[in-house]
């Protein structure tokens, strides 16, 4: 594998896409997840993290993602809209993690009640999920005004579990569920148990549409807020903007 860490973080070498994710009742976006994307490489980007991982640089990474994701989203515009961050759990228990948050704070005061810290499943970190550490830097989060996601529920390790212990204001239900939906009696099933989980005004996201027919049966079985390529693709925030601004135009003509 190449090495993106030889000598020094060369955020150069990164760039981020946002895919949107979608209000069933209004059809309108109510947020965009930020993905991390190597800028000269195809490489999976979760080679990258695993290799800053295994270098003990996977916070430093991650970190760094988080800042450039909100550095580049244009919060003063999409002000209807919420951003998504992934964060691993690990960062959580980091020295630096309470100074860090406060730096974004500071350096970007928009962010606040704006952005919901998506936490991720990853295979080389279930230890951290009951560490003392790690419950303090989720309280610290929601004290800060930031929201908390568990993604790709329903396939992970414990990610149930999870669910149940952390109390998370949104729940990112894996693609595997709305892959086939509408074929699949078991998936309708388990989709619309968790549908009703509703603890604490629980929101949750159904990942992974790709296809018409699914989507339609998820909003049978009371899905509100669905994210996947049918809808948008990720693409460069700009991409986005430019739709934002014509309609806004179009509104201000008086055309809606």
């Amino acid at each position: 594998m190449e090495d993106y860490f030889s000598k020094q973080f060369d955020k150069e070498q990164f760039t981020f896409v946002y895919q949107p994710i979608y209000s069933v009742n209004r059809w309108s976006k109510v947020g965009f997840e930020a993905l991390l994307r190597l800028h000269y490489s195809h490489a999976p980007i979760m080679d990258v993290f695993l290799q800053a991982h295994e270098e003990k640089k996977l916070t430093q990474l991650d970190m760094m993602a988080i800042e450039g994701a909100i550095d580049c989203f244009p919060f003063e515009i999409l002000q209807g809209e919420k951003l998504f961050v992934n964060i691993f759990p690990s960062t959580l228990i980091d020295k630096q993690f309470h100074f860090f948050i406060q730096h974004l704070l500071v350096m970007y005061p928009s962010i606040f009640k704006r952005v919901v810290f998506e936490l991720n499943e990853s295979p080389f970190e279930h230890s951290v999920w009951s560490s003392p550490l790690f419950k303090e830097g989720l309280n610290y989060l929601r004290q800060c005004g930031f929201q908390i996601a568990i993604d790709d529920v329903g396939t992970g390790m414990g990610s149930l579990q999870h669910v149940v212990e952390h109390r998370p204001d949104i729940i990112k239900l894996d693609r595997y569920f709305s892959r086939g939906l509408a074929d699949s009696k078991e998936k309708q099933e388990m989709v619309k148990c968790l549908s009703q989980y509703n603890e604490g005004n629980t929101t949750l996201i159904l990942e992974g549409i790709e296809c018409e027919k699914d989507l339609a049966i998820a909003l049978t079985l009371d899905i509100k807020v669905v994210q996947g390529y049918l809808l948008d693709r990720p693409a460069a925030i700009d991409t986005f903007l430019k739709t934002h601004q014509l309609r806004q135009s179009l509104s201000f003509g008086g055309i809606r």
